[in-house]
C-alpha cells in the first residue's frame, strides 16, 4: 500500500504560511476519513486540491489567503517519501484529483411583464455536465478479404470477427488500455514474431479444419515471451474464455492489423463505445436509486451529456445528496484509466444524511472504490467534522476505514450524558422521573432533586440523580470549552447554555408569581416570549439565536444517534456568543451560581 504522509497548503483560503502543514497517514485503497472541527480549514484544503489543473495550480482571487492574489500559493504532498508541489507556474503532483461538494445554489427567475418584471427565487441544483463532448458514431472499415490478403495462403482459417469485436461496444470500450501494446507491434522485432507464425501456418496443407488442427501451440512460444502480446491476449481471453491458443492469435492478428491500418477510426470508435457503455451504466445506476419518478436522467444536449435536476423543493435533501454523489462517482469512474494515481476528496458529503441514504451512498461508494482499486492507486478522502469514534455516520467495515485527525483532540460526547437525554424521551420511564429530569436538570430551576436510586435502576449515572452533582458536571465541561479545551462534552455545554439563558431572564422578572409561571412554562422559546410580554421589552436576539444549539441538542432517540448541530460549538463566533452570556473571561471562570 502507498501512503500520503503530509499535506501542506500555503496561502490558500484560510491557510497562510503558519499552521498550514499536516502530518497524516492517508492510505491508498482505504476510506480515509479526515476529521476536523468546523472552521478549521477542511474546505480550504478541498479548494487547494480542486484548484489543481494539468499544468498548474489555478486559483481565483477569492481562493487566495485573505483574497490577496499577490501571495505565492502552493499545494504540496509527500507520498512514499517523495515530495510533490504545485504552484501557479507548474504542477508536479502526479495525481488525477476529483472533489465532490454540495451543488445546491439559489436561483432567481425573472419574468418580463411589460413595464415591470417579476423575480421569484428558489433553491436549485445546477445542471450537471457529465461529459462536455460526446464522441461521434464511427464505423470501423473492417474487410475480411483485405485482412486475408496480408495473412497469406491459409487465410481461409481467419474468422470474421467484425460483429463480435469491431461492432461490439462491450469489447471495444476498454481497448484504449491496449493502445501502447498494440503500437509496439509496429516494430520490426515484433512483426517478425507475427511473420514467423504466419510462415509456419501457411506451409500447412488441407482444408480449413485440417490446417487449424495441424497448428501446434509451439508456433506461439516465441511471441508469448512478449508482455505486450500477453496483455492483448489476456484482454481477448477475458471476453472469450473458450478460445484456443490459435483462435486468440487469429483474433489478435486482425485487431493489430486494424489498429495499424485504420488507427484514427478505431480510436474514435473506441471512444464512442466507451461513451455508450458509460451512458448505459450511468442511467442504470440512477434508475437503481429510484430517481426515474423525478425524470432525472442523462440527456444529450448540444453535443454534451447533461443531467437536469428538479427544483430543490421537488426532491428531498437526502435524495439530492445521494444522486449528486453517485452521478459524480460515475463521472469520475469514466475518467480513470488503468495505472492512474487518483485522489477523490468528498467534503462533508455524509455529515447530514439520514440513516437510509447514508447506507445507500456509502454502499455505492464502497462498490465504486472496489472497482477502481483493481485498476489504479486511489486515495478516497472524506472531510468531516464528525469523528467515527463517536458517531454512527459511517457504515464501512472498520478494517476499510482509516481515521485521521487534522486537529489534535476532539469534543467527546459523554456516554452518560447521552443516556440521560435518551431516557428523557423514553416512554417506558415513569412520567414523574422524566419530568424531574426535564425540570431540575435540563432547564433552570431553583429547586433540587435526589433521585439517585431511580437513576441507578435506569442505568444512569447514580450521582447525577442529585441536581448539584449534575449541574457541577455541566459547569466543568463549559469551562473546558470556553477556555479553549477540546476534550469537552458538547451536550453538557448546550445544556448549560440553555439553563444560563433561562436564569438570566428569570432574574429579570419582578414578582414571584411571574417567576413561577416562567418556571412552569414548557419550552425555552415559550418561556422567553412570556418574559417579553411581562417585561414589555424584547430580549436580546442572542438568546433566541443560541436556541438552534440548545434546543436540538436536548433530544436524542437512542444512545448511538447524534445531533451534528452540537458541533457548531466549534465555531469561534458561537463560542464568543456563549462567553458573552456567561460573562466569561480568561480570569473569570463560571461557577454553579451562573446556572443555579
Amino acid at each position: 500500500m502507498s501512503k500520503i504522509t503530509n499535506i501542506t497548503v500555503t496561502n490558500i483560503k484560510g491557510f497562510g504560511t503558519t499552521s498550514n502543514t499536516f502530518n497524516v497517514d492517508i492510505i491508498s485503497n482505504k476510506i480515509n476519513i479526515l476529521v476536523a472541527p468546523n472552521g478549521f480549514g477542511k474546505s480550504s484544503i478541498t479548494t487547494a486540491f480542486n484548484s489543481l489543473k494539468s499544468g498548474k495550480l489555478e486559483l481565483g482571487k477569492d481562493d487566495y489567503h485573505k483574497g490577496d492574489d499577490t501571495l505565492t500559493a502552493s499545494l504540496s504532498l509527500i507520498e512514499d517519501g517523495y515530495s510533490y508541489t504545485a504552484t501557479k507556474l507548474q504542477n508536479r503532483i502526479p495525481f488525477k484529483v476529483f472533489c465532490i461538494k454540495n451543488r445546491l445554489y439559489a436561483k432567481a427567475v425573472s419574468k418580463n411583464m411589460g413595464k415591470f418584471s417579476s423575480t421569484t427565487g428558489h433553491l436549485a441544483i445546477d445542471d450537471f455536465i457529465v461529459m462536455n463532448s460526446i464522441p461521434a458514431k464511427e464505423i470501423i472499415p473492417y474487410s475480411i478479404n483485405e485482412i486475408k490478403t496480408s495473412f497469406g495462403g491459409n487465410s481461409k482459417i481467419l474468422p470474421n470477427i467484425n460483429a463480435i469485436i469491431f461492432q461490439d461496444t462491450t469489447f471495444l470500450h476498454r481497448l484504449d488500455d491496449l493502445y501502447d501494446s498494440l503500437q509496439k507491434f509496429a516494430t520490426l522485432k515484433r512483426q517478425n514474431y507475427i511473420n514467423n507464425i504466419l510462415d509456419s501456418i501457411n506451409v500447412l496443407s488441407g482444408n480449413k479444419d485440417l490446417v487449424v488442427a495441424a497448428i501446434d501451440d509451439t508456433f506461439f512460444d516465441e511471441i508469448k515471451t512478449d508482455s505486450n502480446y500477453l496483455a492483448i491476449c489476456h484482454y481477448i481471453k477475458n471476453t472469450f474464455p473458450s478460445l484456443t491458443e490459435t483462435d486468440v492469435f487469429l483474433y489478435f492478428f486482425q485487431i493489430q492489423w486494424i489498429f495499424h491500418n485504420h488507427k484514427t477510426i478505431l480510436k474514435n470508435a473506441v471512444k464512442r463505445a466507451a461513451y455508450e457503455i458509460f451512458k448505459n451504466n450511468f442511467d442504470k445506476n440512477i434508475n437503481l436509486l429510484g430517481a426515474t419518478w423525478k425524470n432525472i436522467k442523462s440527456k444529450e444536449e448540444k453535443g454534451s451529456l447533461v443531467v437536469h435536476f428538479p427544483k430543490a423543493a421537488d426532491i428531498s435533501y437526502g435524495q439530492r445528496d445521494v444522486l449528486t454523489l453517485c452521478i459524480t462517482l460515475q463521472e469520475i469512474k469514466s475518467k480513470i484509466r488503468i495505472g492512474d494515481k487518483c485522489i477523490i476528496i468528498m467534503d462533508e458529503v455524509f455529515d447530514y444524511l439520514d440513516e437510509v441514504n447514508l447506507t445507500a451512498t456509502q454502499y455505492y461508494l464502497s462498490e465504486t472504490l472496489n472497482d477502481l482499486g483493481k485498476i489504479c492507486t486511489i486515495y478516497p478522502i472524506i472531510m468531516t467534522h464528525l469523528s467515527p469514534e463517536y458517531f454512527r455516520n459511517y457504515v464501512f467495515s472498520p478494517k476499510k476505514m482509516n481515521v485521521q485527525y487534522l486537529k489534535e483532540g476532539q469534543a467527546r460526547p459523554n456516554l452518560n450524558m447521552k443516556k440521560l437525554l435518551v431516557k428523557r424521551g423514553d416512554k417506558t420511564v415513569a412520567e414523574a422521573i422524566k419530568n424531574d429530569i426535564d425540570h431540575y436538570l435540563l432547564h433552570f430551576s431553583q429547586g433540587t432533586i435526589n433521585r439517585k436510586s431511580d437513576f441507578l435502576s435506569l442505568g444512569l449515572l447514580e450521582r447525577w440523580g442529585d441536581t448539584t452533582y449534575f449541574l457541577q458536571f455541566i459547569i466543568n465541561e463549559t469551562n473546558k470549552y470556553l477556555s479553549g479545551g477540546v476534550d469537552f462534552d458538547p451536550y453538557a455545554v448546550c445544556t448549560a447554555v440553555r439553563i444560563r439563558i433561562e436564569k438570566i431572564v428569570y432574574d429579570k422578572l419582578p414578582t414571584s408569581a411571574e417567576k413561577n409561571i416562567f418556571i412552569g412554562t414548557h419550552k425555552t422559546k415559550c418561556k422567553l416570549e412570556y418574559a417579553e410580554s411581562v417585561l414589555g421589552v424584547s430580549l436580546p436576539d442572542i438568546y433566541y439565536m443560541l436556541g438552534i444549539i440548545y434546543n436540538d441538542a436536548q433530544h436524542l432517540n437512542y444512545v448511538d444517534s447524534e445531533k451534528p448541530v452540537v458541533y457548531r460549538l466549534n465555531s469561534v463566533i458561537i463560542q464568543d456568543m456563549i462567553k458573552k452570556i456567561f460573562s466569561f473571561t480568561s480570569t473569570t471562570h463560571i461557577t454553579l451560581s451562573h446556572i443555579h
